[in-house]
C-alpha cells in the first residue's frame, strides 16, 4: 500500500508571521503539522511524537546524528516565539508548551501551544498547503519560508512584498541593512535552491521607491510545475 503523502497546512496569518527557527527546528514543526488534519481540532492530548528514524528518512539526515539533533532542536524550540499580525491585533506567543525527549527510545514528543492551534486546525478558508516532500530536501530556512510565501500566491503566480515586511517576517530587521548583503546571502541562495530542488521556476527583481531612491519592494514572478524536478540551467532575472 502506498504511503500517505504528508501535507503541511497553515492559516495564512501564520505564513505571514514573524519568527526565526533553525533548519531542524523548522523541520520538526513542519513534521508535526503534517500529522494534523487541518479540518479537525487538535487531538485531546495535543501531543505529537516524532521518531528519529522517520525524521532522518524524511529529511535525509544521517541516523547517527539525528538523535542528538532532535534533542537539541526540541529543547531550543521550547524557547522560540512567534509574532502574528492579524487584522484586530498583533500577538506574540510560543510555538510549543511542552517538550519530551524519550531517552534511549529515539523519539521526541511536542505539544503545540494553545495559541498556535487556531492557525493549524479547523481551517476552512484563508489557508495554504504545501507537500512536505517539496520541503524535505531544502537546506535553508529562508528557502522554506520563501516556498511558503510563493505557495500562498500559486494561483496568480505573482508575489509582491515590501522590503521591510520581508525582513520582518524573517526577523532580519537588525541585520542586512545593505540590500546587496540581503540579496547575496538570503534572497539569491533561496531562489537558487528552489530553482534546483523544487517545482518552482522563479524570476524576481527589486522595485525602487519614488524617484529611484532605495529598494522598497520585492517582486517574484513564478510558475509551479507539478512535473518539474530540477532545472539547474534555468536563467533568473535578478537584482542589478
Amino acid at each position: 500500500m502506498a504511503q500517505k503523502e504528508l501535507i503541511v497546512t497553515k492559516h495564512n496569518n501564520l505564513i505571514e508571521a514573524s519568527y526565526k527557527l533553525t533548519l531542524n527546528e523548522q523541520r520538526l514543526v513542519l513534521f508535526c503539522i503534517a500529522q494534523l488534519d487541518p479540518r479537525k481540532p487538535l487531538p485531546k492530548d495535543n501531543l505529537f511524537t516524532v521518531m528519529a528514524r522517520e525524521f532522518a528518512e524524511m529529511f535525509g539526515v544521517e541516523e547517527k546524528h539525528v538523535y542528538e539533533s532532535l534533542e537539541t532542536s526540541s529543547n531550543d524550540l521550547y524557547e522560540r516565539d512567534i509574532k502574528t499580525y492579524d487584522k484586530k491585533y498583533d500577538r506574540r506567543f510560543r510555538w510549543v508548551h511542552e517538550v519530551r525527549y524519550h531517552k534511549k527510545e529515539g523519539k521526541v514528543t511536542l505539544g503545540f501551544s494553545p495559541s498556535v492551534a487556531p492557525y493549524l486546525t479547523m481551517l476552512h478558508e484563508q489557508f495554504t498547503s504545501c507537500r512536505l516532500n517539496d520541503i524535505a530536501s531544502l537546506k535553508s530556512v529562508y528557502s522554506i519560508r520563501l516556498l511558503e510565501f510563493l505557495t500562498q500566491f500559486k494561483a496568480s503566480g505573482k508575489f509582491v512584498i515590501s522590503l521591510d515586511k520581508f525582513k520582518e517576517r524573517l526577523e532580519l530587521n537588525e541585520g542586512y541593512k545593505r540590500f546587496h548583503d540581503l540579496k547575496k546571502r538570503v534572497i539569491e541562495p533561496a531562489v537558487k535552491e528552489l530553482q534546483d530542488k523544487s517545482n518552482f521556476s522563479i524570476q524576481w527583481e527589486p522595485i525602487k521607491g519614488a524617484r529611484g531612491k532605495g529598494i522598497k519592494q520585492l517582486e517574484f514572478i513564478f510558475e509551479y510545475n507539478e512535473n518539474k524536478t530540477s532545472k539547474k540551467n534555468k536563467k533568473t532575472r535578478t537584482a542589478r
